[in-house]
């Protein structure tokens, strides 16, 4: 499934460009060395691409016929182009779209068209991948699927790569902000990091991998043009960020987790761009839609008219039908989306470098176009499939959307495998105050909605399946009400016990229906120290060295650490099945007791109770009528891990906001 334009790539310059068959004048190369200052660029040619003859729209420009003759080695390069943008400023330099290294070490121009170099390496006569410092990147060993989680029993971590260290001083000033390297550390003992080795709790310890989660998120990890934020404004799609690291350092760390049995998802930006394109070919991959009303292109889907967001970016154009060479498979003259074409180029790269066993497509709506997702989602799903051959797990691969208007739809017409749950948080949050989210819904039911979120109605369809729903405490997205760090959100409502109503957040997210995702940092319950002005919330910091505090945050994490295992091994949390058994009205119905997991048989279900209430249970007992196989031995409690005597099962007090978790199945 290599597509024709990569094996086209090996020997030559490519400049596909579908809108820019007879230009004015041809597009140039301009390539040279750095020397030993790495900002310093040595121009050593400029030299005109040639129209293929027999693919339409390829511009190629064979390396062997550079003079002077290129030399071994590595080259910075740029393409010469005049730009296509409404703005169109004449000749730009621009980057390589499908360059799989850039260096913005080495720039030309100093306005907001600045692009960084393109990288690559000439070597017996090809042109090969390399990393900034001329290294060749090697491939991530492919996991075997069978040690991987499947989906109903995954824990995800969300991670921005870049998270933030501040200063002391009153501006809060960058200290440093983080790289793959600095991930790679939260997974390996052996590893200081690069720019947090002086954080104990990164460069001493392996948090993620003493936490126990088996699926890692990286916001977007392909290279974006702002510097210390979270990858939104992607630019560069097939080169990881150049400001965290190398392909290498990424390759290094997804081996890594692989061999700690953790998948790793990558988030995808696709509703718009900053990449090259909008200089390029801006009329056949990029629109601009308050400037194009009359176009459906330009609107949201199942958004009510609403228009597209390019939030400084140009929006993508997918209804664009175009004659064109088809990158893919190689004919010429063939009808197909430039746009569908570009961004299944690089998750071909991602998939086939970097083993992506996941990934989450930022915003769907605002790209506009559900046949694309679906192509996206179903060409990942091909080269997942062509990774294992025949055995391929279909459980063990996953394509997520977010939406926050909860098109669920999208998932059962097969658009997509899973949504964010964004209302799962909304119902969390109410639960921990002992409200209920809508006026003509009681508390109770706010709860069995919460605890199974097939039950949710989202309009005309509902989740059928606990893998299609990802849960949250807390997302990267902490701004609006009720939205920000859960540390945050429990203090502005005067809840001072933080410790106990974290216990009880995390309780129900990692034994409800549902895929739960951690944020990062909630785990311990970081705390927001820039994002209460959320204009700074991409460079407010993860503070790890919180977990250590040897306090109430290090117990919640130790807390979390024992439920997220649990989680990812206990057969009935992998299952849909729930039974409230118990909703205590003569305590306002604030006291329940759930099952999880199918009953009966050498079936082991787990069963939750939860106080949501300021009350203790009074007495040295609280009965607990028609507790699933009361009458067998060998139960006990996960939360605080002991033994349950048979007499004491079903019949254990309760301290207000307080759930406990009790099963008889045993790893």
């Amino acid at each position: 499934m290599y597509p024709d334009i990569f094996n086209l790539r090996q020997s030559n310059f490519v400049l596909w460009s579908p809108g820019l068959q007879h230009p004015i004048s041809s597009p140039y190369l301009v390539i040279g060395t750095t020397d030993r200052s790495p900002n310093v660029f040595n121009q050593i040619g400029r030299h005109p691409f040639v129209l293929s003859e027999d693919k339409a729209d390829l511009w190629l420009l064979d390396p062997n016929t550079i003079s002077p003759p290129l030399r071994e080695g590595s080259y910075r390069y740029w393409f010469e182009i005049q730009d296509t943008s409404p703005e169109r400023r004449g000749t730009l330099l621009v980057t390589d779209p499908l360059a799989y290294t850039v260096d913005y070490a080495v720039t030309q121009g100093l306005n907001e068209t600045t692009q960084p170099a393109s990288v690559i390496r000439f070597r017996d006569g090809k042109l090969w991948p390399c990393n900034t410092d001329g290294t060749s990147p090697q491939k991530p060993t492919v996991p075997d699927p069978a040690s991987l989680p499947s989906n109903n029993h995954l824990v995800i971590y969300e991670l921005p790569a870049s998270w933030a260290k501040v200063g002391d001083d009153s501006r809060g000033t960058n200290v440093d902000v983080g790289t793959f390297a600095d991930v790679l550390a939260l997974f390996d003992t052996t590893c200081r990091g690069n720019r947090f080795s002086t954080t104990s709790a990164v460069c001493d310890g392996a948090i993620l991998s003493e936490l126990g989660i088996n699926a890692l998120e990286l916001l977007p990890a392909a290279d974006a043009r702002p510097k210390g934020e979270w990858g939104y404004a992607t630019a560069n799609y097939f080169a990881p960020d150049f400001n965290l690291g190398s392909a290498s350092d990424l390759v290094r760390l997804v081996d890594k987790i692989h061999s700690q049995k953790i998948r790793f998802f990558t988030d995808v930006v696709m509703a718009f761009g900053h990449d090259p394109y909008a200089y390029i070919d801006f009329k056949q991959f990029h629109l601009r839609p308050d400037m194009e009303r009359n176009n459906p292109d330009s609107y949201q889907s199942h958004a009510n008219g609403q228009i597209r967001d390019g939030y400084g970016g140009s929006s993508w154009r997918y209804l664009q039908s175009t004659q064109s060479y088809d990158p893919e498979e190689g004919s010429k003259n063939a009808w197909i989306h430039p746009s569908w074409a570009f961004h299944r180029l690089h998750l071909t790269r991602w998939m086939a470098d970097f083993a992506v066993g996941g990934l989450r497509l930022d915003s769907v709506n605002n790209i506009g176009s559900y046949d694309f997702v679906r192509s996206y989602k179903e060409h990942a799903w091909e080269l997942y499939n062509a990774r294992y051959s025949l055995a391929a797990d279909p459980s063990k691969f996953l394509v997520i959307g977010e939406e926050l208007s909860m098109p669920v739809s999208m998932v059962q017409q097969g658009v997509l495998n899973a949504l964010w749950n964004e209302p799962w948080q909304g119902r969390l949050r109410a639960a921990l105050l002992g409200e209920q989210v809508k006026r003509e819904e009681s508390f109770e039911w706010n709860v069995r909605k919460l605890v199974d979120c097939t039950l949710d109605d989202h309009g005309d369809t509902n989740f059928t399946d606990g893998a299609q729903a990802v849960n949250y405490i807390t997302s990267h997205d902490i701004e609006g009400w009720r939205k920000e760090r859960l540390y945050n959100f429990l203090k502005s409502n005067n809840i001072w016990d933080v410790e106990r109503r974290a216990k009880l957040a995390f309780a129900l997210l990692l034994t409800s229906v549902g895929i739960p995702m951690i944020f990062a940092g909630e785990e311990f319950a970081d705390q927001m120290d820039r994002s209460v002005d959320i204009g700074k919330k991409q460079t407010d910091p993860v503070n790890y060295s919180r977990k250590n505090d040897g306090g109430w945050r290090e117990a919640l994490f130790g807390y979390v650490a024992n439920l997220v295992k649990f989680r990812t091994k206990c057969p009935a949390l992998g299952e849909d099945d729930t039974d409230f058994f118990h909703v205590d009205e003569s305590r306002g119905g604030k006291i329940m007791a759930w099952r999880r997991g199918q009953p009966g048989g050498t079936r082991r279900p787990v069963i939750v109770v939860a106080n949501f209430s300021d009350e203790d249970t009074p007495g040295a007992e609280y009965i607990i009528p028609n507790w699933p196989d009361g009458n067998r031995t060998g139960w006990r409690e996960i939360s605080q891990g002991r033994e349950v005597p048979s007499e004491w099962v079903g019949r254990e007090p309760l301290l207000g906001w307080e759930a406990k978790i009790y099963t008889r199945w045993r790893e």
